[in-house]
């Protein structure tokens, strides 16, 4: 992984499921050809069940993984580090292989941006709340470095340069955005879309961005979930955030009128 990213240990691990794979499943994954995104051959190291956790998530967007009869975690290495490292220093790699009577699935998943199809261990989670549901991203830890670049400039640039009233009025009222966001990328449950989507003057959709509470990706050699950091690139800290917040909302007060801002602050309050 990129050094630019902030990774914690969130578990230590996750506990491994009680039921054992039969062993006709497990002879027949061992013969599959596995091979990594470079198509070098891969040897199996281990076969388990997915964590239901984990099956959960990943089976909003496969439907194999959320109807599969055997849901597993198949990790590999390469097969010309198998014998010559350490374990501790081979690379290890996740299959999601799910067996449903005679047919095998290899679950794969597009990187939205590279528009490479991944493990669905390669993409990260984020959630909107704290303690809230988890869902998984169309986006791998590399996309997310170079996209992480923009993002903080394109919100100042919806927030200064508003389409609509109602836009500017949603924005100033969500306050200063400091953490991911992208529709696409990390979108709203159904149900909470119509909560982040105004109408400009020519009733046209125009979607508010909703920024995300964490981000998270699964270590596959740990076995456990791992903090990715969500603070915007160029975003300020959580020391200097009120301040440079502070120091909008008086800008635009010059720019727009101290009565303007202060009535559109305190409608949505009242709307509240």
């Amino acid at each position: 992984f990129s050094a630019s990213f902030s990774f914690v240990i969130l578990c230590a691990s996750m506990a491994a499921p009680a039921k054992q794979v039969p062993a006709n499943i497990q002879e027949l994954i061992n013969k599959l050809p596995l091979e990594d995104e470079d198509e070098n051959s891969l040897k199996v190291s281990s076969i388990r069940y997915l964590e239901d956790e984990r099956v959960a998530i990943y089976g909003v967007l496969s439907e194999s993984v959320k109807t599969g009869d055997h849901v597993l975690a198949v990790e590999c290495v390469s097969k010309d580090d198998a014998d010559d490292l350490k374990e501790e220093d081979r690379k290890v790699l996740e299959k999601v292989i799910v067996v449903a009577k005679d047919e095998v699935d290899i679950v794969e998943l597009e990187d939205k941006i590279t528009m490479e199809d991944l493990a669905p261990s390669q993409l990260i989670e984020f959630t909107f709340k704290e303690n809230g549901a988890w869902f998984l991203a169309p986006m791998s830890l590399v996309s997310l470095e170079g996209y992480r670049k923009t993002k903080f400039a394109n919100w100042r640039n919806m927030i200064e340069n508003p389409t609509c009233e109602a836009a500017f009025k949603r924005l100033l009222n969500i306050g200063l955005i400091t953490h991911m966001y992208d529709h696409l990328a990390f979108p709203s449950p159904e149900n909470e879309k119509d909560d982040w989507m105004v109408k400009d003057d020519h009733g046209k959709d125009v979607i508010i961005p909703r920024p995300v509470h964490a981000l998270r990706c699964w270590n596959v050699k740990q076995r456990a979930y791992e903090a990715v950091t969500a603070h915007l690139d160029g975003a300020p800290s959580v020391d200097e955030a009120g301040k440079f917040w502070e120091d909008m909302l008086d800008k635009f007060r010059e720019q727009r009128g101290k009565e303007y801002i202060d009535k559109l602050l305190a409608s949505f309050k009242t709307e509240k």
